[in-house]
C-alpha cells in the first residue's frame, strides 16, 4: 500500500512539474495579449469564463449535482484564487515586475508556516531547506541590482498576494478531500470569472486598448485562448488533482519552479539572455525539488524501514486535514492535497 501511496505521489510531482511550465510560458503568452491591447482584467475575464465554459461542458453530469456541501468548499478556493490575481496585478502597478515576481513566490515559504499555524503541524526540515532553497533561487532570477531597495505600497499588496496563494493551496489540499474533482475545478473558474466580471469595468470594460491592430487583435485573442485552456484549464486540473496524493507544502515547491520555466521560455524566445543569475538561480530552484523529494530511511513503528518516511508524514496530515475541515466527516484515508511572467528580464509570477 505504501509503495502504490509513492508511486502515485511521485506522478502528482511530475504531473505538476508540467502545470509549473505551462504557468511558466504564461509569461510569453500574456506578453502577446498585453501587446496586443487586452487589459489585465480582460485577459483573468477571458481566460477563466472560456475555462468555466470548458469544464461546465466536459464536466456537465458532475456539476448538475453541485450541493451546498461542494459550494462550501469550492466558494473560498476560488475567492482566493481571484483575491490573490487581484492584489497581484494591483500591485504590480506600484512596484517593479521583478518584485512583484519575487515577494509573489514567497508564498512557497508562507505555505508551510502557515499550514503549521492553523494545523500545528510542524514540517519536517527537507520542507523546509526546500522552501528557503527555492525562494533563493527565485530571488536571483527576479533581481538584476535594478530595482531598488525601498518597500513600496505595491509590495505590501504582492505580499497579500503571496498571501491568498498560499492559503489557496492549503484550501485545495482540504478540500479535495470533501467533494470532486471535477465540481471544484469548475466552482475555481466559476467563482473568479464573476469576480473578474465585477471589476471589469474599472479596467478598460470590454473593449480593447486604443490603438491595437486587427493583427494584433487576432494575436492577442489566440494568447488569451491558450490561457483558458492550458494555464487556467489544464494547468489548474493538474494542481488540483495531484494535490490529492501529497501535501501542500511540497505543492508550492514544485510549482514554484514557474519561475525557472518563464525565464527559459523568455531565453528561448528571445527576451532574456543566458546569463550566470539564469544559471544560478534554476540550479537552486531544481534543487530545492530534489530536496523534498530525496528519500530518507525512517524506521517504522512495526520494525519495518520507511524508504521515503512519508508514513508518519501521512498520518500527520491525516490528522491535519481534519483540523482544517469547516464541517465534521467521516474519516478518509490520508490523500494530500497554485501565474504569468511579465518582465524584461525576469518572469513576473501571473498563471
Amino acid at each position: 500500500m505504501n509503495s502504490f501511496k509513492n508511486k502515485s505521489e511521485q506522478w502528482a510531482i511530475l504531473a505538476m512539474t508540467i502545470a509549473a511550465a505551462i504557468w511558466g510560458s504564461g509569461f510569453i503568452v500574456t506578453r502577446i495579449a498585453l501587446d496586443a491591447g487586452f487589459t489585465t482584467a480582460q485577459i483573468l475575464f477571458y481566460r477563466f469564463a472560456l475555462a468555466a465554459v470548458f469544464f461546465g461542458l466536459v464536466f456537465y453530469r458532475h456539476i448538475r449535482r453541485i450541493t451546498k456541501r461542494d459550494l462550501a468548499a469550492g466558494l473560498p478556493a476560488g475567492l482566493l484564487l481571484f483575491f490573490g490575481f487581484m492584489t497581484q496585478t494591483i500591485g504590480l502597478r506600484q512596484t517593479s515586475p521583478a518584485r512583484n515576481a519575487f515577494i509573489t513566490a514567497t508564498y512557497v515559504v508562507i505555505v508551510p508556516f502557515l499550514g503549521w499555524l492553523i494545523t500545528r503541524r510542524k514540517p519536517g526540515l527537507k520542507i523546509f531547506g526546500g522552501a528557503c532553497c527555492s525562494l533563493l533561487g527565485i530571488g536571483i532570477l527576479s533581481f538584476d541590482g535594478s530595482s531598488g531597495a525601498l518597500l513600496t505600497v505595491g509590495d505590501g499588496l504582492t505580499l497579500i498576494c503571496a498571501l491568498c496563494f498560499a492559503a489557496h493551496f492549503l484550501v485545495l489540499e482540504w478540500a479535495v478531500r470533501k467533494i470532486d474533482t471535477q465540481i471544484l475545478l469548475f466552482l475555481q473558474m466559476a467563482v473568479t470569472t464573476v469576480c473578474s466580471l465585477i471589476i471589469l469595468p474599472f479596467d478598460g470594460g470590454f473593449r480593447l486598448v486604443q490603438g491595437a491592430a486587427a493583427g494584433d487583435w487576432k494575436a492577442g485573442a489566440a494568447a488569451v485562448l491558450y490561457l483558458a485552456l492550458f494555464s487556467s484549464g489544464l494547468a489548474y486540473f493538474i494542481q488540483t488533482s495531484a494535490q490529492k496524493y501529497t501535501t501542500s507544502s511540497k505543492a508550492a515547491i514544485v510549482l514554484a519552479a514557474e519561475a525557472l520555466w518563464g525565464s527559459l521560455f523568455s531565453l528561448l524566445f528571445g527576451f532574456e539572455p543566458l546569463t550566470p543569475r539564469l544559471v544560478v538561480g534554476g540550479l537552486l530552484i531544481f534543487a530545492s525539488i530534489l530536496i523534498v523529494e530525496w528519500p530518507a530511511k525512517k524506521t517504522s513503528l512495526s520494525g519495518s524501514v520507511d524508504p521515503t518516511g512519508l508514513d508518519r508524514e501521512r498520518a500527520d496530515n491525516a490528522a491535519a486535514a481534519a483540523q482544517l475541515q469547516f464541517t465534521p466527516a467521516p474519516a478518509e484515508p490520508a490523500c494530500q492535497t497554485e501565474q504569468k511572467a511579465e518582465d524584461s528580464g525576469s518572469p513576473e509570477i501571473i498563471r
